[in-house]
């Protein structure tokens, strides 16, 4: 995930916390988690950040990049090539991954990899490959593994393939982790480019203090500008008994789910608003793809006008699988692909 996910991680208002880091059942490492590409383990991930050129993906990215991968101590990372009118970058990579660690022991492994980033306008393709282990290096000169031979379904998982084995399983969980943190990472530092490029009016108010006194809605007074504190704090259960709407900016409306609310949050101190869409609503992905500014309307009852309205500037999207969902607590069709849609709040209206 995540995945980028680091970004939705780290803001998603959503309640709860993924499985233990040391649960050797989760099913974010067993069967189909380690991907290949003729036949050489690879791990893939796309960031899409609509209003962003190649050019500016670009430099973000390699700023990131060599904040990243630097040398520390014996341990030599890089950025190893750059090619700005491609929009392409590659780093190489060796650092620590940790098993284990006590005041007596300490188990850890060196991992080498190659982190491969392909830009171009609005979004970012980057590719983890070439990973290589050398493990227990001080006895003896150690053991050296390929990620094909170590961590792949055969060795890392029981027969049954419902937990991960001892000894390769724990290279497994611990690579997963590291691509995550990868992805999570470079997704946090294109969203911040995204979020200092897009102007907005909307106030700073921390999310964590958003206890407002209880308003009233008026469903036959004029929508007001208000400020995202002064919407009610029931919105989720307006949402669950009421209608939901969204519009995009050249005036096409159509419904969307109480399901396909997941509140406001904050990202590097700025209001933010999450949409999940399922994949498989055609229409609302597309007007979510092809949409840079949106309103989300909010109906109590059977009243025919809005009550809430948020507008929003879309900030990024992220592609995000029922495990990764499953892993932040939502109750969500493990046969169904889901997008996450971050949008930059930019102004509140309530009746």
């Amino acid at each position: 995930m995540k995945k980028l996910l680091f970004i939705l991680l780290m803001c998603l208002p959503i309640a709860g916390m993924a499985k233990d880091k040391k649960d050797n059942t989760d099913p974010k490492y067993l069967a189909g988690a380690v991907t290949t590409i003729d036949g050489k383990v690879a791990f893939t991930n796309e960031i899409n950040a609509p209003g962003l050129s190649k050019t500016d993906i670009f430099n973000q990215m390699l700023e990131w990049a060599k904040g990243r991968f630097k040398p520390d101590g014996k341990l030599y990372s890089q950025v190893s090539y750059s090619n700005k009118e491609d929009g392409t970058i590659a780093a190489t990579a060796e650092e620590y991954m940790i098993f284990s660690s006590s005041a007596l022991s300490l188990d850890r492994t060196r991992i080498y990899y190659q982190l491969l980033i392909n830009t171009e306008d609005g979004k970012c393709k980057m590719l983890m490959t070439r990973i290589r282990y050398w493990y227990d290096e001080a006895r003896d000169g150690g053991q050296k593994y390929t990620a094909e031979e170590w961590i792949n379904d055969d060795m890392a998982l029981n027969k049954k393939k419902t937990k991960l084995a001892p000894i390769c399983g724990k290279f497994r969980r611990e690579t997963i982790d590291l691509k995550d943190e990868l992805f999570q990472s470079a997704s946090a530092a294109l969203g911040q480019k995204l979020l200092n490029n897009t102007p907005t009016t909307a106030q700073s108010v921390p999310m964590q203090t958003l206890q407002p006194a209880t308003p009233v809605i008026n469903a036959s007074a004029e929508l007001k500008e208000v400020g995202l504190e002064q919407l009610p704090a029931n919105l989720n259960e307006i949402a669950a008994k009421g209608r939901i709407t969204l519009t995009a900016a050249n005036g096409e409306e159509i419904d969307i789910k109480a399901e396909n609310w997941s509140g406001f949050g904050k990202m590097f101190n700025k209001n933010v608003s999450y949409l999940l869409i399922d994949q498989s609503r055609i229409a609302a992905t597309a007007l979510m793809e092809q949409s840079d500014t949106y309103k989300i309307s909010f109906y109590t009852d059977n009243n025919t006008k809005a009550s809430v309205v948020v507008e929003c500037k879309k900030a990024m999207s992220q592609k995000m699988t029922a495990d990764d969902l499953k892993s932040l607590n939502q109750n969500v069709d493990a046969s169904k692909q889901y997008t996450m849609y971050i949008g930059e709040v930019t102004k509140t209206w309530m009746r």
